[in-house]
């Protein structure tokens, strides 16, 4: 759904206030899990920019892509951002051919590695072999394009890794909230697997002509709180998104300001 702002008006009016209620009102419980998302969401976000960034870099920087054997990339944290790393088999092992960093908004360190540069860490191949685990071939697709896969580490000594398999979004007036999936895995095996959404779906970004979209709304049935999707999936549509979690019919609003994701719920009083 689409909220032009004359509708966004209206919502606000009938939550009884212009303005929407505070952040950790909630129980611990629907707080943890509310910063559980807010954190995955928006490392999802990063993850994915530096992978499409530092993809851009490479393909300027590696004259024969085709020959140059690469076959995935593992993104690590480092002092100046994000370090993607894009590997290529060789022999019984795997090795790094190119790397770029993505920070501040910019690609920087970029490298073609050979020798001991090449030479993969053992954090890099841990979060290599946990993104082969996963088998794709039974999920339901809504997109004729491949996943992008982002794969995130541990957030605590003890926690498995997340692999997100997303659908990608492959149109300027729509974004995809259904056919996105996420695996725990540990030891390179999968442990836990979810859905987001029951079904396909593409959510519209772009209003009718003559009519501004400031909002987006979506009712959401599987958790009691907004997910990391629709973290990640404001940042994609650049406007705040609705959610109404029908297992407590609460409303709630995820954003970024400044840079940085929130969720609120909306003001319920009267």
């Amino acid at each position: 759904m689409i909220i032009i702002r004359s509708l966004l008006i209206a919502l606000l009016a009938l939550s009884g206030t212009s303005t929407l209620a505070q952040e950790n009102a909630g129980s611990s419980t629907e707080d943890q899990a509310l910063q559980l998302a807010l954190d995955r969401g928006f490392d999802l976000y990063r993850y994915d920019q530096a992978a499409w960034h530092t993809t851009d870099a490479m393909r300027e920087d590696i004259e024969d892509l085709d020959g140059s054997g690469i076959r995935g990339w593992v993104v690590t944290n480092v002092e100046t951002g994000l370090l993607v790393t894009f590997w290529k088999p060789e022999g019984d092992r795997l090795q790094g051919v190119y790397s770029a960093v993505w920070g501040d908004g910019k690609v920087s360190d970029r490298r073609l590695l050979a020798g001991e540069e090449a030479e993969l860490s053992a954090k890099q191949l841990e979060l290599i072999d946990a993104s082969r685990a996963i088998d794709a071939s039974a999920l339901e697709r809504c997109s004729k394009s491949p996943f992008n896969l982002v794969t995130l580490p541990p957030a605590k000594a003890g926690d498995p890794i997340l692999v997100y398999l997303l659908t990608p979004q492959t149109s300027h007036f729509t974004i995809p909230l259904g056919g996105h999936y996420r695996f725990a895995v540990e030891n390179g095996k999968v442990i836990e697997q979810r859905q987001f959404m029951t079904s396909c779906f593409a959510l519209p970004v772009a209003g009718e002509p003559g009519q501004e979209a400031v909002a987006i709304a979506v009712s959401h049935v599987l958790d009691p709180v907004p997910t990391e999707i629709h973290i990640f999936s404001a940042f994609a549509a650049r406007m705040p998104i609705y959610v109404i979690t029908t297992q407590n019919k609460f409303q709630w609003v995820a954003d970024v300001s400044e840079g940085r994701p929130r969720v609120r719920k909306m003001d319920q009083k009267q």
